[in-house]
């Protein structure tokens, strides 16, 4: 079993009054990732789901792009390694981490992006639409069912939902991780992401929306805000967020019509 919680004696203060107890910390640990001989990255996350992980990530950066692109996963428990043999690669790695300044598919204001996401990102053609009942679902989930933050309060977390189920659920110390453990998991059985939700318990960022954008859903729900380049992106892209989703209250910042009042 992976072990995702470590205990820290620490001073506890209660007024001008300090108690020593033991505390519970989420572990954080550095996965570096492999592709075809080559490291790529390596991504500071969560201990579980670190497979899930690695193909959401290779996924979201363009090396793979279906299940007959991988060849072989190896895991190196003890020191945090993965290697992947898959189909070669078109994309330059450089391409990674080279900054882009997009007019967001011509529709909006210019905003920031890595030249990997300027070539993956199109906007979605979905009609796909949920009720409103079904998202306050999915945000008390968020409330409800989040043992590991409620025991350390170190972790993200998020899921996939369809027609008021939920169907994966991950969770990491980076919000980014989020997205690409629950798009590994999708990708390992076979599930295609057009017409789901994605809820999540942080606010989103641009670099979120763009994960959100390349896993192809449609609508977007968290428990945070947005930031204002989001929202551009959003609206380009044809992606629905919601913010501040409460058990009974939200905001709907984008694409509307896909709510069912």
């Amino acid at each position: 079993m992976t072990k995702e919680i470590v205990t820290h004696t620490i001073l506890k203060a209660n007024g001008l009054q300090l108690e020593e107890v033991e505390d519970c910390i989420v572990q954080e640990i550095p996965l570096t990732v492999h592709y075809n001989g080559e490291e790529i990255a390596t991504l500071l996350c969560s201990p579980s789901q670190t497979e899930e992980l690695t193909l959401g990530f290779l996924l979201n950066e363009g090396f793979i792009q279906t299940p007959n692109d991988v060849y072989e996963l190896r895991q190196d428990p003890a020191d945090h390694l993965v290697w992947i043999e898959g189909k070669p690669c078109l994309l330059q790695k450089e391409l990674m981490s080279k900054r882009f300044v997009s007019a967001c598919c011509g529709k909006s204001r210019a905003s920031f992006c890595f030249a990997n996401d300027a070539l993956m990102v199109k906007p979605l053609v979905s009609t796909y639409r949920i009720s409103l009942e079904e998202a306050y679902k999915y945000a008390g989930f968020l409330q409800y069912h989040l043992p590991l933050f409620q025991a350390t309060g170190g972790v993200h977390s998020g899921g996939v939902g369809h027609q008021g189920e939920v169907i994966l659920t991950s969770y990491d110390i980076g919000r980014h991780n989020v997205f690409d453990k629950l798009n590994g998991s999708a990708f390992r059985s076979g599930l295609q992401l057009e017409n789901h939700v994605i809820f999540f318990s942080g606010r989103v960022s641009s670099e979120i929306l763009l994960k959100v954008a390349k896993m192809k859903v449609p609508i977007l729900i968290a428990r945070g805000a947005p930031t204002d380049m989001a929202l551009s992106q959003a609206a380009a892209l044809n992606i629905t967020v919601i913010g501040f989703a409460r058990e009974q209250r939200l905001n709907i910042y984008t694409c509307p019509e896909r709510i069912i009042v």
